[in-house]
């Protein structure tokens, strides 16, 4: 009796971990680019950058933050080591903060999936996988040796001008840009708000780095047994980013399904945080 007891419960926490951290793909190859942005579009300059990896298998492609997964591992591993929040802390204080988006491109579904956590839950939607209509230039510049042509498109908005070479036959690149022959290697839009660079790419025929599509978030032992991510349309995943970013009071609202106040009563004051949104 107590060994079926023990069999229905490693059952269940087996398929708990696989439902949070689904294996969709292998890496192929990765392609690795700085992404620098600006938060106000009145700045001469970028004022944030990040390391984002774009991880390519036979049928996904995943692009995210390497800052962002490096801070998620730090802090699993504490709590996997009961580490207190302090000194968890402290072990990531020396990691930049990174974007919390992850783009997922199902080539063989046909379809894209955003997810992020904003405050205490995640969120994501899914919709039709779009290629951008591209325009072909002849004009070329050299990117880490590898010779590349210009192309440019409007897509999710924006006008945007990319560099691709033909040296690296992967019809893939940052964010949601692909569709070309070549894997695009530079990348900013017409506003110069945004700007995807490649600073290296491996080929990984031999690995067995699985692409995971992680849809909980984070628990308190450091895995993914937290709340599923709420599956929501685009639209309202939009308005959660523009409230979350521009009014704290009003994405509380959202979260919590009420208004939140202090312990006095009073409204709480509002936060916003500078950003622009990549697509318009």
């Amino acid at each position: 009796m107590r060994s079926s007891i023990y069999s229905i419960i490693l059952a269940t926490v087996l398929t708990a971990v696989l439902h949070a951290q689904e294996t969709i793909d292998t890496v192929q190859f990765r392609a690795v680019y700085t992404f620098s942005y600006k938060t106000r579009p009145e700045l001469n300059r970028f004022n944030k950058r990040d390391r984002m990896f774009l991880d390519m298998g036979d049928r996904v492609t995943k692009f995210y933050s390497h800052y962002t997964q490096m801070r998620d591992s730090v802090a699993s591993e504490g709590f996997k080591n009961n580490l207190p929040p302090v000194d968890i802390q402290d072990r990531r204080r020396g990691i930049p903060w990174g974007t919390k988006s992850v783009y997922y491109q199902w080539y063989d579904k046909k379809k894209t999936q955003v997810s992020t956590v904003f405050l205490h839950n995640g969120y994501t939607y899914e919709e039709p996988l779009m290629m951008p209509k591209w325009t072909l230039h002849e004009d070329t510049m050299t990117v880490l040796g590898y010779v590349c042509k210009r192309a440019t498109t409007h897509y999710m908005g924006r006008d945007w001008a990319v560099y691709y070479t033909s040296d690296i036959p992967l019809s893939r690149g940052p964010w949601r840009l692909w569709g070309l022959p070549g894997l695009i290697v530079r990348a900013t839009d017409a506003d110069h708000y945004f700007l995807f660079e490649m600073t290296n790419f491996e080929r990984r025929p031999e690995s067995v780095q699985p692409i995971l599509y992680i849809h909980r978030k984070m628990g308190p032992k450091g895995d993914y047994k937290g709340a599923e991510y709420k599956m929501v349309s685009k639209k309202t995943y939009t308005q959660y980013e523009k409230s979350y970013y521009e009014d704290s009071n009003a994405f509380t609202e959202f979260e919590f399904g009420h208004k939140v106040f202090t312990p006095d009563g009073s409204p709480l004051p509002i936060s916003k945080t500078d950003y622009i949104p990549l697509e318009k």
